[in-house]
């Protein structure tokens, strides 16, 4: 059982990435659409600034709170209940989250054809 959290940890990160990448493709692939039919993508300059700017404040603070809880999984953790792939694979979903998140933050599809909308 020593093992099972990380590797899940692992594969879920990876799905985390995984995910991050395609919405990124759809969301592109949407504007480019855009573009071509002399669209914009209308996003309220209030919100626009307010998505910006606590992006950053987000994924430090899941960045934090990851390391701080690795740590004391260090200090607490004496009987060796947790291996060092599941506290390596922890903190691999924790970036691979804040990843994801930093993803559907820069690339927001508010404004634009959806992707299930889109002409085949």
């Amino acid at each position: 059982m020593k093992y099972y959290l990380g590797a899940v940890c692992l594969i879920l990160g990876a799905w985390l990435v995984y995910q991050a990448i395609v919405h990124r493709r759809a969301v592109i692939d949407a504007r480019t659409r855009a573009a071509a039919q002399q669209r914009e993508q209308h996003i309220r300059r209030e919100l626009e600034g307010m998505r910006l700017g606590l992006a950053p404040i987000f994924v430090i603070g899941v960045l934090v709170t990851g390391f701080v809880l690795a740590a004391i999984w260090f200090v607490v953790d004496k009987q060796g209940v947790f291996s060092i792939l599941d506290i390596a694979g922890f903190l691999l979903v924790l970036m691979a989250y804040a990843f994801w998140m930093s993803v559907r933050i820069q690339y927001t599809p508010i404004g634009l054809e959806s992707k299930h909308d889109a002409p085949e």
